[in-house]
C-alpha cells in the first residue's frame, strides 16, 4: 500500500473579539482601504498580524459589494458601477 501524501493544513480561523470588530468595523467605515502604515499601526492596536487585517478588509468590502448590489436589485434599479467593481 502507498503512503499518502501529505496534505496542507488547514489554517484555523480568526475568531475576532467583539471589541476588534468594533474597530475594524469603524475603520471601515471611515475608509474602505488601508494603506500600509495605517493596516500596520491598526493591527498592532488589535493583536493582529497585518494580514488577518488586511483579509478582513478584502472580506469587508466584499460583502459591502454585496449588499449594495442587492439593495440596487430590490429598487428594481442595478448600479452597473457596483457590477464592474471586481
Amino acid at each position: 500500500m502507498r503512503d499518502k501524501p501529505e496534505t496542507k493544513k488547514r489554517r484555523k480561523r480568526t475568531i475576532f473579539t467583539s471589541d476588534q470588530l468594533k474597530r475594524l468595523e469603524s475603520a471601515f467605515v471611515r475608509q474602505q482601504y488601508l494603506v500600509g502604515t495605517e493596516r500596520e499601526r491598526l493591527a498592532r492596536e488589535l493583536n493582529l498580524s497585518e494580514t488577518q487585517v488586511k483579509i478582513w478588509f478584502q472580506n469587508r468590502r466584499i460583502k459591502w459589494r454585496k449588499e449594495h448590489l442587492y439593495a440596487g436589485q430590490s429598487d428594481g434599479q442595478l448600479d452597473p458601477d457596483a457590477l464592474s467593481q471586481g
